[in-house]
């Protein structure tokens, strides 16, 4: 499986999030940062997946919904959905 490894924008993910600084784990911000980290992934590749739904601070569910979202509007475009939290 290839992998990407991409440059984390700080500067873009501060503009994005601003005013949601105090927003709670799992909230909107979540939401927010999904985009950012994922508007480009959905232009170069035919199926995307993330570790973001790894961590117990995550919602898996929130994850999950936000890939299938994500892939939607891209024919042809899949998101692979895997469960990788442990107990």
């Amino acid at each position: 499986i290839p992998f990407l490894d991409d440059d984390y924008d700080t500067d873009k993910w501060n503009t994005h999030t601003k005013g949601l600084e105090f927003d709670p784990e799992r909230g909107q911000r979540c939401t927010v940062c999904y985009d950012i980290e994922w508007s480009e992934l959905r232009c170069m590749h035919m199926s995307i997946a993330t570790t973001n739904a790894t961590s117990r601070w995550k919602d898996a569910i929130q994850v999950d919904d936000y890939g299938f979202r994500a892939v939607a509007e891209y024919n042809g475009l899949q998101y692979w959905c895997q469960d990788w939290q442990s107990d």
